[in-house]
């Protein structure tokens, strides 16, 4: 695994305008992966700022299980009104695997309520990652987080084969509470866009087995591929319209940077069963989920979402982004270049014939270190071959990035391909 970075890639920062951050030596970097793949607005935002003060200095905090706050009531009703039908309730979290991990136990309890209390395995596919939290990790099949803890997830729900061409993904959910997905797998596949009919055969598997599906949108929602969220955007296409789903985990970019937010959406059919289960109420509360600060961050990332017209700017500018990629395709160790919107990946190959790279030889170690060499900091993953090799790249620039940021990230992944490939036939 090659990001988070290693301990020699590891510096201090010590301030941030615009898309670029400056080290402790007083090197500049253009963030090419919006920190974690979450400030989606850019850095020194003075309106973020201002909310994050005046939300402090009026109240910092509200007991979760007892109170609500202002700021929370009125994120919960402008989310809502911008997810749309048929989302009904949110519950916060403070990071997107706690989303996850809330989005999990949601499907077990509705099942519950439903009649089915022994539907407590979750489904999930190959490359996709959903966390960090052991439950998070239970349902991710991404070898290089999962391997660290292997003996303690044993006996986990195993990975779908339907994307490697195993049985039809409805039989592979059977009686399973959930199916959790990535709309676009990014950390661990390296962002392919998937084909249409994607969405369709997940809400037609999850309908067969009556099992709830189960969005993760941590990485993609928020205006990275240009809506709210992903399935939003797939959701256009003629073979996957009316494909929605019932839970939407969701965290990053909801607070672009500036404070920790995350939560869950739930469709209204899966709220309601929650409120009349035999066993009560479903609750879910955290210390600072929902907190006044990050709610009111919250708030106003919404705003300058529809201010700024963020999903018209990242649409538009796409084709720009992808185009600005496009020519490292022809490099002979790069297999393909792929994304959407403001989220694309590089996989590398060691031949023509696009056979991985023995993971001994760290390239994507070696490609980050000589991106960052060259001002450019990148997100580098291993496994999208067979879970262990296929060494890839991911660009996810901050949603104001302009054309020329996308021509200076071209330049310094192509000088740096030619540095770490220079010794490879």
């Amino acid at each position: 695994m090659a990001s988070p970075a290693s301990p020699s890639l590891r510096s201090t920062l010590v301030r941030a305008e615009g898309i670029h951050v400056w080290d402790a030596g007083g090197r500049r970097y253009l963030d090419a992966i919006s920190g974690a793949f979450c400030v989606q607005l850019g850095y020194s935002r003075t309106d973020l700022v201002r909310v994050m003060a005046e939300a402090a200095s009026r109240l910092p905090f509200a007991r979760p299980t007892t109170f609500d706050s202002e700021e929370s009531e009125g994120y919960a009703r402008e989310l809502l009104a911008a997810a749309g039908p048929p989302f009904s309730r949110v519950l916060f979290t403070s990071s997107g695997s706690e989303a996850v991990e809330a989005a999990l136990k949601t499907a077990y309890r509705y099942q519950r309520a439903a009649g089915y209390a022994g539907r407590t395995r979750v489904a999930h596919l190959r490359g996709h990652f959903h966390g960090a939290t052991l439950a998070a990790l239970q349902v991710t099949d991404y070898g290089p987080r999962r391997a660290p803890y292997e003996t303690v997830l044993a006996g986990g729900s195993p990975a779908l084969a339907e994307e490697a061409g195993g049985r039809p993904l409805d039989e592979e959910v059977g009686d399973a509470a959930a199916l959790i997905a990535e709309t676009v797998p990014a950390a661990g596949l390296g962002a392919p866009v998937p084909p249409p009919g994607y969405l369709a055969r997940l809400r037609g598997a999850c309908d067969a087995g009556r099992a709830l599906w189960i969005a993760d949108e941590v990485l993609t929602g928020f205006g990275r591929v240009g809506p709210l969220f992903a399935w939003k955007r797939l959701a256009e296409r003629p073979e996957d319209q009316g494909a929605v789903p019932d839970i939407v985990a969701f965290g990053k970019g909801a607070g672009a940077g500036y404070a920790p937010v995350g939560g869950v959406l739930l469709a209204h059919r899966v709220a309601s069963a929650l409120d009349s289960a035999p066993d009560g109420p479903f609750v879910h509360a955290q210390t600072y989920g929902g907190n006044p600060i990050a709610c009111a961050v919250g708030r106003r990332v919404l705003a300058a979402l529809r201010e700024e017209k963020i999903d018209a700017r990242v649409r538009e500018k796409e084709t720009l982004l992808a185009g600005a990629l496009a020519p490292l395709a022809r490099h002979p160790h790069v297999r393909e270049v792929h994304g959407l919107g403001f989220l694309h990946g590089v996989e590398l190959q060691a031949d023509r014939s696009g056979a991985p790279f023995p993971r001994g030889l760290a390239i994507a170690e070696r490609m980050e270190a000589a991106c960052r060499e060259r001002g450019i900091l990148v997100y580098t993953g291993v496994g999208s071959a067979d879970g262990a090799r296929g060494d890839f790249l991911l660009i996810a620039p901050p949603l104001v990035s302009d054309p020329h940021h996308f021509a200076q990230i071209a330049i310094a992944i192509t000088r740096a391909l030619d540095e770490v490939m220079g010794g490879f036939p």
